[in-house]
């Protein structure tokens, strides 16, 4: 709805095939179209995300697209039950099972520079490297059964 004497009505549509999405804003005395924006007008990058959240929701292709969706959703969870399984069949009894810290300096500087890029590139990569780092420097150490568990 306008706001205010110049304001102008903008009617918008989000349609299921990115292609045929177009934003309009009429004045609201005369009805005259003063914009006019299809997807066709949108830049390179615009287009990107449009069509790339589209994909995301299965809306592109489909059921077909809907189907690829559930089957990687379904992939995933698969791997993360797996691997949980996998660890608790090969941890040794009363340990984590972690791998110990490397005695190489220059394994240590590049691991922790690979951390510190992908938390910059990815911020929830991160703060949860953050939560586990306080977590295990802060908190897990002061618990001796888990002390004993962890290291």
């Amino acid at each position: 709805m306008p706001k205010g004497e110049t304001g102008v009505y903008t009617i918008s549509t989000s349609h299921t095939k990115p292609g045929s999405n177009a934003t309009l804003q009429v004045d609201q005395y005369s009805g005259a179209v003063l914009t006019d924006v299809r997807f066709d007008d949108y830049g390179i990058m615009a287009k990107t995300i449009t069509v790339g959240i589209a994909l995301h929701e299965g809306r592109l292709f489909g059921l077909a697209n809907q189907i690829i969706g559930l089957i990687v959703c379904l992939g995933l969870i698969l791997v993360v039950i797996s691997s949980f399984i996998m660890w608790r069949k090969r941890k040794p009894k009363g340990k984590l099972g972690a791998p110990i810290p490397s005695s190489d300096p220059k394994v240590t500087r590049t691991v922790f520079l690979m951390m510190l890029i992908l938390g910059i590139l990815m911020p929830l990569v991160g703060i949860s490297i953050i939560i586990v780092f306080l977590l295990d420097r802060f908190i897990l150490t002061r618990f001796r059964p888990l002390k004993t568990w962890l290291y």
